[in-house]
């Protein structure tokens, strides 16, 4: 799994003053075009392409040959191939997600992050508890990707009818000693979920299982666990990984979008209020070439075109016209959206990309908006 540490490890590439090579390739064998190869062939093309692109520069041409060199040597075993080739320090390494991203080639510096960066704020990683009175699995959810960590069994036994003369008295201790029995075990998956959050941090937490056994654990969790609750679904303890899957990934969906209305509201909100928030293309660009964005927001799908000086290094709302800042000349940016995001994710802003209502509401807005440090 792509986590955090190898995110953190792969963006000091941006210290570097020599570029890096960083291609995603469709590489999901559910696709025709993917098969016997396909996926090789596409990467062949993209890298050809960006070596010609760069032709006069030799270590472009060392890069693509080690990126070409994973390629064909990988086994694959998810949708998106990230392969990150950096020749001034003998960096070349490729990673495989379960979530699709957009086929795409850059030559910068630094590794290009931005798509992985928004896949991991669209897909949080989920801690999952799911238990009867008996059992107790525990699993991570990120990038589309189930982990399961722990599967624990307690003797915890059935509940069964007393029999003889003094039957309430013995069905009473049954009972009795049965909860015991089913609170112990519940507690013991706790130590195990707490365990889990300190090895493998996870952003929010869902507990599954019988309805009472569940309960029963919602109500046990200590306060750094109860905050991180988000739903309790019900589902039995052997379910196989495809169902627990989908049924997290369902609640993930719909937590995401209820987050991504609230996100846009308060931009919303700021923009009322003369606050600090700008929206729309053009002044967007501004605040990012200040350094003032704290967190970038933008529908699914937007895309600008814009341009960049080659004297400064500040991005401009239209290309061809004279930078306004040195008065330099701008080269146009196809995707300046990206370059803008991942300007943003080197100053340690966050980048939110929406979806549904909450890209529907900030349409009326340009579809793009900017909360601001000051």
């Amino acid at each position: 799994m792509l986590g955090r540490g190898v995110l953190s490890r792969l963006h000091c590439l941006t210290e570097q003053d020599s570029f890096s090579l960083t291609l995603y390739l469709d590489i999901d064998q559910n696709k025709q075009s993917n098969r016997k190869g396909g996926h090789v062939v596409q990467a062949e093309a993209m890298l050809r392409q960006i070596k010609s692109k760069h032709a006069k520069d030799r270590e472009v041409s060392k890069a693509v040959t080690a990126a070409l060199g994973l390629v064909h040597e990988l086994k694959t075993s998810g949708k998106t191939a990230v392969v990150v080739s950096h020749p001034g320090i003998g960096l070349a390494e490729v990673h495989q997600l379960q979530v699709g991203l957009p086929t795409s080639v850059h030559w910068r510096r630094g590794a290009f992050l931005r798509p992985i960066v928004e896949a991991m704020d669209e897909h949080e990683r989920y801690g999952v508890v799911l238990a009867d009175t008996q059992r107790a699995r525990l699993f991570t959810v990120q990038l589309g990707e189930l982990v399961e960590h722990e599967d624990l069994v307690s003797e915890t036994a059935q509940k069964t009818r007393a029999h003889g003369t003094d039957q309430w008295r013995a069905q009473s201790r049954q009972d009795r000693h049965h909860d015991e029995k089913a609170a112990l075990h519940a507690k013991r998956a706790i130590d195990a979920l707490h365990d889990l959050s300190l090895k493998a941090p996870f952003d929010r937490l869902i507990v599954a299982g019988p309805r009472k056994a569940a309960s029963q654990i919602v109500r046990l969790l200590p306060r750094r666990l109860q905050g991180k609750l988000v739903e309790t679904i019900s589902l039995p303890v052997n379910a196989p990984s495809r169902t627990v899957l989908g049924s997290i990934l369902k609640v993930q969906e719909r937590v995401e979008r209820e987050h991504e209305s609230t996100l846009v509201d308060g931009l919303l909100a700021e923009l009322h209020d003369g606050g600090k928030a700008v929206s729309d293309f053009a002044p967007v660009v501004d605040a990012v070439n200040q350094g003032r964005v704290w967190k970038l927001v933008y529908g699914k799908g937007f895309a600008s075109e814009g341009g960049e000086c080659s004297d400064c290094g500040c991005y401009l709302p239209m290309p061809g016209s004279p930078c306004s800042y040195c008065g330099g000349d701008v080269a146009p940016v196809l995707h300046c959206v990206d370059r803008l995001s991942q300007s943003v994710l080197d100053m340690g802003g966050r980048v939110e990309v929406v979806d549904g209502l909450a890209s529907r509401k900030l349409a009326g807005v340009g579809s793009i908006g900017a909360v601001l440090r000051y």
